[in-house]
């Protein structure tokens, strides 16, 4: 997850002003910076693809766009030869550091404060009052915003090594843990220790969101991201010589997980056939297919996985919104103000479910069906 946005430095600017005196070009590396930036392209190499092009701009004393064409265009291409060369130089947005776990908690935890204040509100519209402030109503939205962190940090983690399944199965496991323990600590604390008015729960947003503050200031972030200086190259990788099959597959397998867009089924047939062929030839995966990445890269797409496995999750959710709001119909009748809320997520979730499986009807047309694979 990067810690600020991308953005062309003075050095750079200036370097891509003295090749040719024109701002277009610098306007032409900026786009590029930050389409390479969208992309997850690790800021260093991205400065230094850019930088690659200055050089050439100022010897051949044409525009990028005359060389390369659209800024656009160019980081795209490069993209892809990033990713079909097996580079390690993509960011991964949901992969947090500790740093950026306790970061993200506590601001997570500051939002849903006001969350909590705004709750309080609404209570006043039936004429009823607003819950006491106690200990477990302090640390709930602490402890709810570090689950959300934990569930990011299993789905990361999990969904390169297992299959959609499993990692659906440990995601569910770990918000049951969390739902459990959130309940087994924050229950005791509501009967024990010091009370005061629901109001002074306003506080709870400026209180965690100056601890953020506090802990950034505290714990500087890297200076730079933990990347190699500059891009390297497959032949550096590995540099060691051949890579055994058995690690080339298991690095192929975990970059097609990691896509989200093939079924196992056809991750497991098509490994096969790729190390079938190579023993025919005679030859290592490595030297048949180069990179595990770059031929992950190369495969070309399921488009009933997705929208299939969204329309699952969505589908999941609107029943738990709707369970709940059942629940909450029956427990607590005096504020019906929750149940606004409750059907409003019914219908958001319910219209997302119905989108996703259009788009998975679609693609299950005749003309669009791949010829592998059909469960998630």
């Amino acid at each position: 997850m990067p810690e600020e946005a991308p953005s062309v430095s003075s050095d750079l600017e200036a370097l891509f002003l003295s090749a040719r005196q024109e701002p277009a070009d610098v306007l032409w590396a900026r786009r590029a910076i930050m389409t390479l930036a969208l992309h997850d392209v690790q800021i260093d190499v991205a400065d230094t693809a850019v930088r690659d092009v200055a050089d050439l701009v100022a010897e051949s004393r044409e525009s990028p766009e005359e060389l390369f064409g659209p800024a656009d265009s160019w980081a795209r291409r490069r993209v892809a030869e990033m990713r079909g060369e097996g580079l390690p130089v993509f960011e991964d947005p949901l992969r947090m550091g500790p740093r950026q776990t306790a970061v993200l908690t506590l601001c997570g935890a500051a939002a849903l404060s006001g969350m909590f204040v705004v709750s309080n509100v609404f209570a006043l519209l039936p004429g009823r009052g607003v819950s006491e402030l106690t200990l477990g109503y302090g640390l709930a939205p602490l402890l709810i915003s570090a689950a959300i962190a934990l569930l990011i940090t299993v789905y990361t983690r999990a969904v390169r090594r297992f299959s959609f399944g499993v990692t659906a199965v440990l995601c569910a496991g770990a918000l049951a843990l969390c739902s459990t323990s959130i309940a087994l600590i924050i229950m005791p604390l509501a009967e024990i220790g010091p009370r005061a008015n629901g109001w002074w729960a306003a506080l709870l947003v400026p209180f965690y969101a100056l601890l953020c503050w506090f802990l950034m200031q505290l714990w500087p972030a890297a200076s730079s991201p933990a990347a190699p200086a500059s891009p390297v190259t497959v032949a550096q990788i590995l540099a060691a010589g051949d890579l055994p099959d058995d690690e080339w597959l298991e690095r192929a397998q975990a970059a097609l997980r990691a896509r989200g867009d093939l079924t196992e089924r056809r991750i497991r047939v098509t490994l096969r056939e790729a190390r079938e062929h190579a023993q025919d030839e005679g030859k290592t995966l490595i030297a048949e297919f180069s990179s595990p990445e770059g031929y992950a890269q190369s495969l070309p797409r399921d488009p009933r996985v997705k929208p299939r496995r969204m329309t699952l999750l969505y589908g999941m959710l609107t029943l738990v919104w709707a369970a709940l709001g059942i629940s909450t119909a029956v427990t607590d009748d005096g504020q019906p103000w929750r149940l606004v809320i409750f059907a409003v997520l019914v219908l958001l979730c319910g219209w997302t479910t119905v989108s996703h499986a259009r788009t998975w009807r679609s693609a299950a047309m005749p003309e669009g069906r791949p010829q592998q694979g059909s469960t998630a």
